[in-house]
């Protein structure tokens, strides 16, 4: 019998001893925790599951995806809330949007001091800072693209002194990028045309034969 390794951490103040090598939310799991909130999709991404992690020796707090990082020796972990604060109602303008379209919704992002820590604590590695500052000038499609990836965790708006919430201008952003600036989706037409070849046709035969020889 193989034997796991456990290590010692922290959760909410309380410590525990957990197997090496899984995920934050599986060392939950393993404790018994329910879950039923700080927890989504597994996969990182629709970041439900953000944490504030420090390990010893570290002088300033991390924060990460519970889903996404791994449990350490002497990890201290804190699950965050979501934000509850009341969504701006940004509904699409009827002419083409500039920045003063994003001030009538969102007038605390002149308020950005440009201090980083929103790019920091960005578990997508997004350089949200310059989203903010790109937001200010009007480049509305730039910003849409800098924020493809973000998974509306809200850890920028945790460490915003500020009180700007960065995630929610960057979905504001795609929204009006994708009304006034569209773009072909470029991945998604190369993938049809892969499907239409055939190219994974081998892939999906071996899936149709799951369960078959059972």
């Amino acid at each position: 019998m193989i034997i796991s390794r456990s290590v010692a951490i922290t959760l909410d103040g309380e410590a525990h001893q957990v197997p090496e090598a899984i995920t934050i939310i599986q060392a939950m799991w393993h404790l018994g925790r329910s879950m039923e909130k700080n927890i989504g999709c597994l996969g990182g991404a629709c970041g439900a599951c953000v944490v504030v992690t420090r390990l010893p020796g570290q002088m300033l707090p991390h924060t990460a995806l519970a889903c996404q990082m791994m449990v350490a020796e002497g990890l201290n972990v804190s699950f965050l809330q979501g934000d509850p604060s009341q969504k701006a109602l940004a509904p699409l303008p009827a002419e083409s949007p500039s920045r003063e379209t994003v001030f009538q919704y969102y007038p605390e992002t002149k308020r950005c001091v440009a201090c980083g820590a929103c790019t920091t604590a960005c578990p997508q590695k997004i350089d949200v800072m310059a989203g903010v500052r790109e937001m200010m000038m009007g480049d509305l499609a730039v910003v849409a693209e800098r924020f493809t990836t973000c998974v509306s965790c809200d850890l920028c708006a945790v460490v915003c002194e500020s009180r700007i919430r960065p995630y929610r201008m960057g979905l504001y952003a795609r929204r009006l990028a994708g009304a006034f600036h569209p773009q072909k989706p470029l991945q998604l037409l190369n993938r049809i045309e892969e499907i239409a070849s055939d190219k994974f046709k081998a892939e999906w035969e071996d899936v149709m034969q799951v369960g078959k020889n059972v």
